[in-house]
């Protein structure tokens, strides 16, 4: 799941977001609030890397982590991925598919590694 959501994160950041966030004036706001939400998401991860399931505290971080995750996939899917796709159209966003998946290939595996997440 760490490895996972730090390769999203990681993809998005350095593919989508800059692509989708330079299409239209109205995407980028949304583009940097993706970023803000990653950084958040990176940070519980790098917390949860080094916590033991066991930890009285590991169920509490891992339902607030999944409640972010949803809140930030229902913005996307709802507000921000409509807008971009009108904004760039199906052959970039099929280019940026292809180049989000080569990209996956070099992702960090550390959250704390992703650019998202430097303060």
């Amino acid at each position: 799941m760490i490895e996972e959501l730090t390769t999203h994160t990681w993809i998005e950041r350095k593919t989508f977001c800059p692509a989708a966030g330079g299409a239209d004036p109205g995407t980028k706001d949304h583009a940097l609030e993706s970023i803000e939400e990653h950084h958040v998401l990176l940070w519980m991860l790098s917390e949860l890397k080094g916590l033991d399931p066991s930890d009285e505290r590991f169920d509490a971080k891992m339902s607030v982590l999944m409640a972010n995750v949803r809140h930030h996939v229902e913005e996307e899917e709802k507000e921000w991925f409509p807008e971009v796709r009108k904004a760039i159209g199906r052959n970039r966003l099929t280019e940026l598919g292809e180049q989000m998946e080569a990209a996956k290939k070099k992702a960090p595996a550390d959250p704390l590694t992703v650019p998202s997440a430097e303060q």
